[in-house]
């Protein structure tokens, strides 16, 4: 500010000449910080600036899918008022985009959300994925807690939907796709797929198979654990952090700076919050199984996040995602719970400026498509589906 104090001190004892000058200077700095975040617009939202190169020296080229085009004089590049956005290379229109964020602000299936738009299921997951992957980036650090935290795990099925390869299931997961089949049903997906005689060579993993998940029983391992958090004042974490139940090093690894000093957590009975409450001095206050409270702290806030989240991924209905994408889909869960004062309308508004702020995130159906498992698999399954 002492800067911008003395520059407008002496304005008074410039000359016409110098005044031009600083005008000019003034708008060339503002094109030059304009470049690096995009496209460049003037005060009506008209195109002013190549966002390759900052020349000013650009022309319309007609249009293209219903977006003006332009092209830079001194660099040749093409470019559209999309360039460096999420909606660069799309080929919906403003009025679809915005009905694919009203379906996910409503949780509607991809089914129920193509048929609105008039698409394919594909572009609807294709293009909802690249919403959440957005949200994530942006968002990924997610809050940190000031107060009197309560903490929980919450925990939902290992899913590989998409996934069709039938030597995945079986020799990868030692199981069968989860389908609703009977014991003749079984045999007959086997031969139809070609395994059915190769595993038939070992009749105690085949009879296994056929039996169902039976080896599982006991276990945790064919669940997702993801680590919730809720403080009084709000403040919200919810992330997938492994494959079974949770421990002490996962607890240390995604809780680590995010409890101010003087922050008390709340956790149930288990110990594996113990290391970490040690670790960062914090008070820690622990809810016994057969208790509701303890004095003025219960689990309350966080047994309403994971009511919220039941009824977001309902049993009755194919929402869950699969399991290499939990981490992206709990991110927008993140983000509709801190904006769930907003309207639907406020909500949809408020992720299109998302989609049309500049950012230098590129995202291809086939790097989604091979997205990495964003959790920690202990070998139970490959990271990579």
């Amino acid at each position: 500010m002492a800067v911008l104090d003395e520059v407008l001190r002496n304005l008074d004892s410039l000359t016409d000449e110098e005044l031009a000058s600083l005008m000019s200077r003034l708008e060339v700095e503002k094109l030059g910080r304009e470049k690096e975040k995009g496209v460049v617009y003037d005060s009506k939202g008209g195109v002013t600036a190549c966002p390759h190169c900052g020349s000013v020296t650009i022309v319309k080229t007609g249009k293209k899918n219903g977006k003006q085009r332009y092209k830079c004089k001194d660099c040749n590049k093409h470019f559209t008022e999309s360039s460096n956005t999420m909606l660069h290379h799309s080929r919906l229109s403003e009025a679809q985009w915005r009905q694919l964020l009203l379906g996910m602000v409503q949780n509607l299936s991809i089914e129920q959300i193509a048929d609105t738009m008039d698409v394919s299921p594909k572009t609807v997951w294709y293009n909802s994925n690249k919403v959440m992957m957005l949200i994530y980036d942006i968002f990924h650090e997610q809050d940190t807690f000031v107060d009197i935290a309560e903490c929980d795990e919450y925990f939902v099925h290992m899913s590989f939907k998409g996934k069709r390869d039938p030597r995945f299931f079986i020799y990868k997961l030692g199981r069968l796709p989860r389908h609703h089949r009977n014991y003749a049903e079984k045999i007959a997906y086997l031969e139809e797929a070609g395994l059915l005689e190769e595993l038939e060579k070992n009749p105690v993993f085949l009879e296994q198979l056929l039996k169902g998940d039976a080896y599982l029983e006991g276990t945790n391992r064919d669940n997702v654990c993801i680590l919730t958090g809720k403080d009084r004042s709000g403040n919200l974490f919810t992330k997938p952090v492994c494959l079974g139940s949770t421990e002490a090093k996962h607890v240390l690894e995604y809780f680590d700076d995010r409890f101010e000093d003087d922050a008390i957590i709340v956790t149930d009975s288990t110990n594996v919050y113990n290391q970490f409450a040690e670790d960062n001095n914090l008070q820690h206050e622990k809810i016994l199984a057969e208790k509701h409270s303890k004095g003025a702290f219960s689990l309350a806030r966080i047994n309403a996040v994971h009511s919220i989240l039941s009824a977001y991924w309902p049993d009755a209905k194919e929402n869950l995602p699969a399991t290499k994408y939990l981490d992206i889909n709990l991110a927008f869960f993140w983000w509709l719970e801190k904006n769930k004062d907003l309207t639907a309308q406020q909500k949809v508004d408020e992720l299109y400026d998302y989609l049309t702020d500049k950012t230098t995130m590129e995202l291809s159906y086939e790097q989604l498509r091979t997205k990495h498992i964003g959790l920690d698999t202990k070998g139970l399954i490959p990271d990579h589906v």
